[in-house]
């Protein structure tokens, strides 16, 4: 499977009756619970991706209004009328009898390009769902994606252009909190579901101004505020923290969220530097970090500088514990490049919320088992990590294409909203003890869980494995929507 810039990924399927009835007569109105399966995200024999298992959160009933067409509901008081919408408004856009046309703007050339197999990696679970399950009620699901290489400006003028073609009914997995940050007033303005953005940005939460929009991963705002938990835990009697941070939306965020989070303790912020998307290396800023001895260093980044920083602590004299962003969690995407440099990255902390399929822990897991043998079938390298986590968006938007073609009112882009903003659903990838809904003005954020795991290496010249240091962080529900962190 290829893609390429501007180009898409469809795949011929069997035609499989996917439908509500077809999937053993699952219903996924909340009367009627989870599937008999077992639960959201419950792997067996004969559904080893957990296809459909996803259900709805509240009472409803969802979807169109019987008595107003224009007017659609979801749980947590969610409500869309369409006459907000510009008045040559289709909500089957992008919708046929025979396909579902999604779209993606993401990083396939710059310094995050590494950021591009997500992209692989999605495509991969719709290939699957596509030639294997046929599709969603005989739909295939294509996907278009565009590169912006982490530019916001290019992200606008991609984005622009997929709005302007008027031939998608979503947009999913757009990647970077700046680059969303430039285009969701125009989604938003156009009633475009903009959905599962690549970033943990609490703003997805922003359910009354920017209802269209929603998130996926953990959002920075919860993620900071396990660094600070993690941190009064592992110090007791209060510690100083460095600090270094991508000069971006997404940097500012996790910054900007670790300090409302220790504000009234006696953890003291004694140095902080940012650096820049075009940075050559991060080692003047590491110059001056080492300065402050601090115990503690926050990594705030992303991308190739992941890496550079881990190489900087590895190659230097300054040791603190280290707490590393998520969006560096991916081994073969980041420490890799240290071994082939003759370096370890051991010891770096993160948070870790799904399964890292190479870890010998999960080696029986039948959902990593299933992973490995179809990223393998299809040509792929199962062992790139990066790889899992595009199945990760790929899985949940799956699940909230099936909710949507169930809903009253069939499959359309406002059920597809609908969908998100209600879903009751576990990623079968995940942790134990971790679930993902979303509700709502009560609950907008779908991933508000993760324990702390250090990175360990016995081997220096080969990859080391994921050490779990703390039990999971649960703050499920606890957020509520942007309006209660935002101001």
């Amino acid at each position: 499977m290829s893609t390429t810039e501007g180009g898409s990924t469809a795949s011929t399927g069997g035609g499989s009756d996917t439908s509500a009835e077809a999937r053993g007569g699952t219903e996924t109105s909340a009367e009627a619970g989870a599937p008999e399966a077992g639960g959201p995200g419950t792997v067996t024999a004969d559904n080893p991706s957990a296809f459909g298992t996803s259900t709805l959160t509240g009472e409803g009933p969802y979807g169109q209004d019987p008595e107003d067409e224009n007017v659609y509901r979801g749980s947590g008081d969610f409500e869309i009328d369409l006459g907000d919408c510009p008045s040559d408004y289709d909500p089957l856009q992008g919708i046929t009898d025979t396909e579902i046309k999604l779209a993606t703007s993401l990083p396939r050339s710059g310094a995050l390009a590494g950021f591009g197999l997500l992209g692989d990696g999605m495509q991969s679970y719709f290939r699957y769902v596509n030639e294997e399950l046929g599709g969603i009620d005989g739909r295939q699901i294509v996907v278009d994606e565009k590169d912006d290489a982490y530019e916001p400006a290019r992200t606008k003028t991609n984005l622009d252009e997929l709005l302007q073609a008027q031939a998608y009914a979503a947009f999913v997995m757009v990647l970077g909190t700046p680059n969303n940050l430039a285009v969701w007033d125009d989604t938003n303005e156009e009633c475009m579901p903009h959905l599962l953005n690549g970033t943990g940005a609490a703003n997805w939460g922003d359910v009354e101004n920017h209802p269209w929009t929603t998130g996926m991963q953990l959002d920075y705002a919860n993620e900071s505020g396990l660094w600070a938990e993690w941190i009064k835990s592992a110090f007791p009697d209060g510690t100083t923290v460095a600090t270094i941070t991508f000069n971006s939306d997404f940097g500012r965020a996790l910054a900007d969220g670790f300090k409302n989070a220790i504000e009234g303790t006696n953890i003291e912020i004694v140095a902080e530097e940012l650096h820049e998307a075009n940075a050559p290396n991060l080692t003047n800023q590491f110059t001056s970090l080492a300065s402050s001895n601090a115990e503690v260093l926050l990594i705030e980044t992303t991308g190739a500088f992941c890496t550079q920083a881990m190489a900087e602590i590895d190659r230097g004299s300054w040791k603190p514990e280290v707490m590393m962003s998520a969006a560096c969690a991916s081994l073969s995407q980041f420490f890799q490049p240290l071994i082939d440099q003759g370096l370890t990255g051991d010891g770096t902390n993160i948070l870790q919320y799904v399964k890292d399929p190479n870890d010998e822990a999960f080696a029986d897991d039948p959902f990593v088992q299933f992973f490995h043998e179809t990223v393998t079938a299809q040509g792929l390298d199962s062992k790139q990590t990066t790889y899992f986590t595009g199945w990760l968006f790929g899985w949940y938007m799956t699940e909230i294409l099936l909710l949507a073609n169930d809903l009253p009112g069939g499959l359309t882009r406002p059920n597809i909203l609908v969908a998100n903003r209600s879903i009751d659903t576990r990623f079968p990838g995940l942790l134990e003890g971790i679930v993902n809904r979303m509700e709502g003005f009560n609950d907008a954020y779908l991933n508000e869980a993760a324990r702390v795991v250090q990175y360990q290496v016995s081997d220096p010249t080969q990859l080391g494995t994921y050490v779990p240091i703390t039990d999971v962080f649960n703050n499920e529900g606890k957020l509520g929507n942007w309006s209660n962190i935002g101001n």
